[in-house]
């Protein structure tokens, strides 16, 4: 791994990538008081997750630190990365970003940098912490399906934290979501079984209760289908929340991702 900079107590570095610009980009901060424990962020499709200042996995790793983890943003490679130049075209922003991208080029940036991460701290545990198609991608590393690089270099995860994950979107987004990039792909690359392999010492699932993307019964599906121990399972519905767990009630509410690490902090720690 490359450090490109380092400020306060945030560090940046770059990794090679699969796709666009061939760069993962990985970020990270140091806790005053660290408990040990790794948290891998991992954001949804067609998104990203860094250290600007209006970036939402900012304020999450900035809430992380304050309880003592060490935060991890991963974001993916893509053509471009100006997504504030597209603020009211968000196809044209993902066509220009990731037109011919696939969900197994996705995973293995997201895989190569885990891996990379726990060359950095190979003591601490990981705990990977994924949105929407990044919880995704965090089940199937935790069922081991990491065929795109080798298993000796992958690191045994201890938990899994999902927000806004769920079996099948509702039928409309379906048809309008599935056919973009990354997604298009998406099933065909994912053995159907995958849930049942997943292993973990515990698992949390967050869904926001006015999300327009997966039901309830879809979010809880992923969770019936993992075969672990029910006391190892937890679901927590965030009252309020769109799917990207930004607004709350139609109203930017940072507080929401305070909300989640409050539940994980006192289910976990």
């Amino acid at each position: 791994m490359i450090k490109i900079s380092e400020y306060a107590n945030i560090s940046e570095y770059t990794l090679p990538g699969t796709f666009g610009d061939k760069e993962v980009r990985v970020s990270s901060s140091s806790p005053k008081s660290p408990i040990g424990v790794n948290v891998v962020l991992l954001h949804g499709v067609h998104s990203s997750a860094n250290m600007g200042y209006h970036n939402k996995f900012r304020f999450l790793a900035e809430t992380l630190s304050d309880r003592g983890f060490t935060p991890w943003l991963v974001e993916t490679s893509r053509k471009i990365r100006n997504r504030q130049d597209f603020p009211n075209d968000v196809q044209q922003w993902i066509r220009k970003a990731f037109s011919g991208k696939t969900f197994a080029q996705e995973r293995e940036d997201v895989f190569n940098a885990i891996c990379e991460i726990r060359s950095e701290s190979p003591i601490c545990p990981i705990w990977l912490w994924g949105f929407s198609l990044g919880g995704i991608i965090a089940l199937s590393a935790a069922a081991e399906m990491i065929n795109c690089i080798d298993r000796d270099d992958f690191p045994v995860l201890e938990r899994v934290i999902i927000s806004g994950t769920g079996l099948m979107a509702y039928k409309d987004v379906e048809e309008r979501m599935m056919s973009l990039p990354i997604l298009s792909t998406l099933r065909s690359e994912l053995p159907s079984d995958m849930l049942s392999h997943v292993r973990v010492k515990g698992l949390i699932s967050f869904r926001g209760s006015c999300d327009e993307i997966f039901s309830e019964e879809s979010c809880l599906g992923v969770l019936r289908e993992i075969n672990m121990p029910e006391t190892s399972k937890h679901f927590f519905t965030i009252e309020g929340s769109d799917h990207s767990f930004r607004s709350r009630n139609g109203k930017a509410d940072p507080n929401i991702m305070k909300e989640m690490v409050d539940h994980i902090t006192r289910t976990w720690t």
